[in-house]
Parts: C-alpha cells; sequence; structure tokens
C-alpha cells in the first residue's frame, strides 16, 4: 500500500469524530424525524422546559356564612364567617358509623357475668355409674346440661373499649357539624347566659323559638345546648344548667367533650361563639 495512502487507526478514529453531527441527541420514534424529548444531560442544551407541579385551585371560597342568633329571642345579631372546611365538608356517613361504635362501646359497663362450673353450688359426685345404665355417661351435677348447672362459655367482665384513629374521629365530626348546618339545625348564639332558673321559662323559650315541639304533639324538644366552659360550671349558666334540668331531651355539654353521637342524636345544636372558635381551632385542617 502506498505511504500516501497509509492511516494510523488513531487518525482514523479522528475522521470519524469529526464527521459526526454536534447537534445532541434526542429521542424519535421509529421511522421519524419528529423530536420527542432530549436524552439525559442535554436538556439545557435544547432548552426544553422542566415539568412544573400542577396544584388544582379550588373555586370556592375558604369561608361560609352563618348567623349568630340572640339566645332568648332567636334574633339574627351579626352574619358570621365559618369555615368551610369544618361546616361545609363531605359527609362521611362510614366514618360516623365507625365513630358511633366506637363511642358506644366505651360508654358500656361490662359487668355481665355467669357461673362456671367451679362457682356452681352442687357436688362434684358423680351422678350415676359410668357403665350399665344404657344411658350417656355423665359426671357432676354442676355441668352445663342440667337444670341449674354452669354456663358454657358464658359471658365475663371485660373492656369492650376499641381503638380508632383520630383522624377518622375528626372527620366525623366535621360531617355530623355539616349535617347539622345543612339542614338548618345548627344555630350560634353569642352566649347562654339567662335571667331565670325556672324550668318553664326554658321550655316556654325553647317552644317560642322554635326549638322545641309543640305541645299538642306530646313530643319532647330534642336540644344539644354545646357551650365552651373553662370550668366544671361556670356562674353565668348556673341558671340554665338548673332550668334544664327537668327538661326530657335537653341536654348541655361542653364543647371540649364534644362527641359524635350525642351531636346525632338530638335534633337542633346550639352552641355559643367560644364553642364556635374552639371547634374551628380543632378541626381545621393543617
Amino acid at each position: 500500500m502506498p505511504r500516501a495512502v497509509q492511516m494510523s487507526q488513531q487518525q482514523i478514529r479522528g475522521l470519524a469524530s469529526e464527521s459526526k453531527p454536534t447537534e445532541p441527541s434526542v429521542l424519535r420514534p421509529i421511522m421519524s424525524k419528529r423530536r420527542i424529548a432530549p436524552s439525559a444531560g442535554e436538556i439545557g442544551t435544547l432548552n426544553w422546559p422542566l415539568p412544573q407541579a400542577v396544584r388544582a385551585v379550588n373555586p370556592f371560597p375558604e369561608t361560609i356564612q352563618a348567623w349568630m342568633m340572640d339566645f332568648e329571642t332567636n334574633e339574627p345579631v351579626e352574619i358570621l364567617d365559618v369555615q368551610r372546611s369544618v361546616f361545609a365538608a363531605p359527609i362521611r356517613t362510614d366514618l360516623v358509623h365507625r365513630v358511633v361504635t366506637y363511642e358506644r362501646n366505651m360508654k358500656r359497663q361490662g359487668t355481665h357475668n355467669s357461673r362456671t362450673r367451679s362457682e356452681v353450688r352442687g357436688s362434684t359426685r358423680k351422678v350415676q355409674p359410668q357403665k350399665g345404665l344404657g344411658m350417656a355417661r355423665h359426671g357432676t351435677r354442676r355441668a352445663p346440661q342440667f337444670v341449674g348447672g354452669a354456663r358454657a362459655h358464658g359471658p365475663v367482665p371485660r373492656s369492650h373499649e376499641t381503638q380508632i384513629q383520630r383522624k377518622v374521629w375528626l372527620m366525623a365530626l366535621r360531617s355530623v357539624l355539616s349535617a347539622k348546618y345543612a339542614q338548618d339545625q345548627l344555630v350560634i348564639v353569642d352566649n347562654m347566659e339567662i335571667d331565670s332558673h325556672k324550668t318553664g321559662d326554658l321550655s316556654r323559650m325553647l317552644l317560642v323559638n322554635g326549638w322545641a315541639p309543640l305541645a299538642s304533639t306530646e313530643r319532647s324538644p330534642s336540644v344539644m345546648l354545646l357551650p365552651f366552659m373553662e370550668e366544671s360550671m361556670p356562674s353565668e349558666l348556673r341558671n340554665l344548667e338548673i332550668a334544664s334540668r327537668n327538661i326530657p331531651g335537653v341536654s348541655i355539654m361542653n364543647a371540649s367533650d364534644a362527641e359524635v353521637y350525642e351531636i346525632l342524636r338530638h335534633q337542633f345544636l346550639i352552641m355559643d361563639r367560644k364553642a364556635l372558635d374552639l371547634l374551628e381551632g380543632i378541626l381545621k385542617p393543617m
């Protein structure tokens, strides 16, 4: 081979590298020249846009409006802005059922009991011979098959307490509050102070305000009073507590001890402004 034609392997590799295109490599479909995406490490060269985090925008405002009423006259006093996530949340009936079952299990005493063979009164003597009578074999009269005998696999004192996640309980409480708001059974008042401690005056006030059925229906009122009490029973709510003692269907509970089952089993829920602020602070999602 002539000297001028002879080339080293290094020179051949140099010419091959010079003949390659300088544009960065891209991914293309088969039999197509359309660019799909750049290869790794070449995004800056092609100025390819980076993926952006897409976040849905909630078209609804964060708050909804509710009336604040006067407790004694049920007249509107002010329009309040309450949290939509607390009083207009999705109503999860499945979570409400779980929480109601949990709360009712917590209230069960669990003192049921039955006597076993060792606790039943009677002799341990064998009542009949083992063989020869042509009947079933029997031992003591304390056995469960005899009248007055023990109870087989009977109930024993135990705790019926179950466990539930805190987020499930909070969502169930939002659901019952949202249901009361949607059904116009939620009443927000400025305070619950009344001047009289007489039961008749409170019954008359509940009837006039529309929170109790007419006397002709012979039905008891169903009202849940939910004030926020920093102590056991403040002096300003003492008259209310005394007046409601003898009214069936009227209950008072501290807002810090609110229960899903107690709110659900009453028709009307009446809370004061302090209780509203407390529940919004607890139930508002982070």
